[in-house]
Parts: C-alpha cells; structure tokens; sequence
C-alpha cells in the first residue's frame, strides 16, 4: 500500500513540473503583452474565481462564462486607436473528455481587475480551434487593456479545454516610435591620458533613465548627463553607451564608438634616488620624442642626463613632445639632510652625563624602529621613532641592565633604505 502511494505522488509530482500553473491565472498578475511581441502561453492548471464581483465573474460582459482563464494585459500609447490580437499555433491537452476549443475576448475596467466595472471592447470569440484574432477599434490613448482566455467545452465534452499557442499584439494603438542610441566624438586619435569628451544622443526614448557607460564592456559610470569624460582611454578601447527607454514594456537601446588610437611614446625620468645633503647625482632621462625639457630653472634641461645637487628632498619633471603630444614623467630625489654614525658605548651611572644612548639625527627618520637584545637574544628593549626623550636609558622594566655588551638592529623603514643597520654597543656603569 505504501508503494503503490509513493507511485501516486510521484506522477502527481511529474504532473506538476510538467504542467505548472501561470502565474497570470488571475487578473492581478496578468501578463503583459509588448507592442509587436510574440510569446507563448498556456492555461494548463489554471482555475477560475466564479464568486460574485470576484475578477472571472464576466459573464455578464463578455460571451462565455469562466473556466480555467489566463489573463493578459496591455497599455496603449500617447495616441490610442486600433490594437489587433492574434492567437495561433494552438496545440491541445487530451485528457478523457476534455475539448479543444478556446474562448477569448478583451475587455476594459476602468478599475483595475474590478468587475462591476468590465466593459467588452473589441469581438469575442467563443469556440476557437487553431487560430483567431480580435479587433478592438479607436481604444483610449494611455489606457490598460485585458485579454482573457477560457478553456471551452462541449456537450460531448465537458473537461474545458487547455492549450498552449502563440500570441501577438499589433495596431496604432500600441505601435510606438523605435527608440535608438548614437554615440560621437570629436577625435579618435588621441594623445597619452588625454581627458575626451564623448556624447550621445537619444531618440524616441521616453522614461529614459540614467546614461551606463562602458570601456571595452566594463561598467565604468552612470550618469544623468548624455555626455562622459575620461583620461583612461588605452590603444584600442572602445568606449559604449547604453539607456533604458518606456516603463512598460523596457527598451535597451546601446551603441558604440570605433577603436580609439592612442599615440605612444618613451618619456622616462628614471629610477627614484637617495643621496645625502651636498652629494651630486646625474639623473636617468630617456625619450624617443621630437623634444624635451626638464621642468626646473636649477638645471640644464637641454641635457637627457643632467647633474642634480639638491638641498632637500626634490620632484624633477621630464617633458616630452612627440607629434603634437605631451608626456609628463617624473623622478623623486629624496635627500638625507645629515649622515648618523651609531654610538658603540654609553654610561647610564646618574652623573647626566652620557647616560642615555644617543644616536644623533636619527631622528631623520621618524618611523624608525630600533631593538636591543642580550647576548642571548633577549630583548631589552624596542621602539618605533627614536629621538632623544626615547633614547635607551640602559633599563628594561624599570630595573637597570647588567653592565656589558648588547646588540641592536635598528630598521629605517624607508622606501630608499630597506637594509637593516645592526651591531653592537657596551653599557658601562
């Protein structure tokens, strides 16, 4: 007995994905139908509401009563006048006693799926087979229509039929202009990080929304202007553009600009330098351009390769024209402004004189981090940024260190200097 119940849930189940009720089998969710659209549907499973006032409580409007309906909908345009539905392709369910034949009609409620205020617009059709169509004349401009389909029966037979078929809206009524899209700019040969402006233009697009653009199909920004600026453009990018037009019945209109060509050429500063103060250095420029110069009145910018002496940390510009285009690079010369020598001994006795470990313009470097260990390795001490009210006084944890030799690693912790310094020194008592 069990077995042969698993069997009935199992068809029942079959049944149900096979054969799943619509969505729009009531008004409420009924599906909307665009302008020039074919789609396909069904009103397998589908039920009807006979209760008075209840939404396929029609009879009195339109030529058939309910049984199993599907419900669809569409909006006319700015204009109105005649829309044109056409049903075809129907193929039907053969179930013992079932028909195949279907009623539609279409209907206006000047209350939304109200049926006490449903009026028939259009013919209505009872008993059709393979195909049909409806004519509804010079409907409301900016109005919501309905079409209802219903499964027919016979006196033979008296399972209302259910069928799957092809539908289609066509008319004035509905038609509306072909929105489109271009995309324009003034140039697509463009110099090195040249900032562009490129346009667009929108036609027939109403409800428009916010403009998405996009370089080589990646998102880069939405905008509520028709226009986008960009500097990012590379040798071959193509740059898109796309909006959404109607709230019913969406449009996505897109378009896109040919190849951009982006001039390149050598411009190179060169490598970033450390020097200390009064130390010379000659810099590295490179370029294949038709022109240069350096932008700086400290040096020779006639000369790729001029000798620097900067006195403090120092930006040097290297420019470039090549074919009517400029390029910018630069180098970053950072100058220590005093050398440090690391002390070897101190004496933490109280006679203020020597007792801390100084070690003088370190402090040049404020992220700085300097450790001491035992001979052992433990530490005794640690800080990040080492100036005179942080110098090591000789303790660790409040009590002083044993007299003798301890060694320390100090980290500059800067871009130029990655080394570590490390040796020894002696505290002396």
């Amino acid at each position: 007995m069990r077995f042969k119940n698993g069997i009935i849930l199992l068809i029942s189940l079959i049944s149900t994905v096979l054969f799943s009720q619509e969505s729009y089998d009531n008004c409420m969710s009924a599906l909307t139908l665009c302008p020039n659209d074919t789609l396909v549907v069904n009103n397998y499973t589908t039920s009807s509401t006979k209760c008075i006032n209840c939404e396929d409580d029609f009879s009195k409007v339109l030529c058939f009563a309910a049984k199993n309906t599907i419900w669809l909908k569409f909006t006319t345009n700015d204009k109105g006048g005649n829309v044109f539905f056409f049903a075809d392709n129907i193929s039907y369910k053969t179930k013992v006693n079932q028909a195949s034949l279907i009623n539609v009609s279409m209907l206006e409620a000047t209350l939304p799926c109200d049926p006490t205020t449903y009026k028939l617009v259009g013919n209505c059709i009872t008993n059709a087979s393979t195909s049909l169509s409806i004519t509804a004349p010079n409907l409301a401009p900016n109005s919501t229509y309905y079409i209802v389909i219903s499964g027919g029966v016979t006196n033979i037979n008296t399972v209302p039929a259910e069928a799957q078929m092809r539908v289609h809206l066509s008319g004035v009524g509905i038609d509306r202009p072909i929105p489109s899209i271009s995309i324009f700019t003034q140039k697509q040969n463009l110099c090195p990080n040249e900032t562009i402006r490129i346009n667009s233009q929108l036609k027939n697009c109403k409800d428009s929304v916010s403009y998405s653009w996009y370089i080589n199909d990646t998102l880069v920004a939405i905008t509520d202007t028709s226009f986008f600026e960009t500097n990012k453009l590379k040798e071959g990018d193509v740059v898109s553009v796309s909006n959404t037009c109607f709230t019913a019945c969406k449009v996505v209109v897109k378009a896109k600009t040919p190849t951009f060509s982006v001039l390149n050429f050598l411009v190179n500063a060169g490598k970033d330098i450390t020097i200390h103060e009064g130390e010379s250095i000659q810099l590295q420029g490179a370029t294949n351009g038709d022109s240069f110069y350096w932008m700086s009145h400290l040096l020779d910018s006639t000369h790729l390769k001029p000798i620097v002496s900067p006195h403090s940390n120092t930006t040097y510009y290297l420019v470039s024209n090549f074919q009517g285009c400029k390029k910018t690079d630069d180098v970053f010369i950072k100058v220590l402004k005093r050398k440090f020598e690391v002390v070897t001994s101190f004496s933490p006795n109280g006679d203020n004189i020597n007792d801390t470990w100084v070690i003088p313009y370190l402090e040049d470097y404020p992220n700085c981090e300097v450790k001491i260990y035992t001979r052992w390795g433990q530490p005794v001490f640690e800080t990040t940024g080492y100036t005179y009210k942080k110098s090591w006084d000789g303790t660790y944890n409040g009590g002083v260190v044993d007299e003798g030799v301890y060694f320390y690693v100090i980290h500059l912790r800067d871009s130029f200097n990655n080394a570590p310094i490390q040796g020894t020194i002696t505290v002396i008592r």
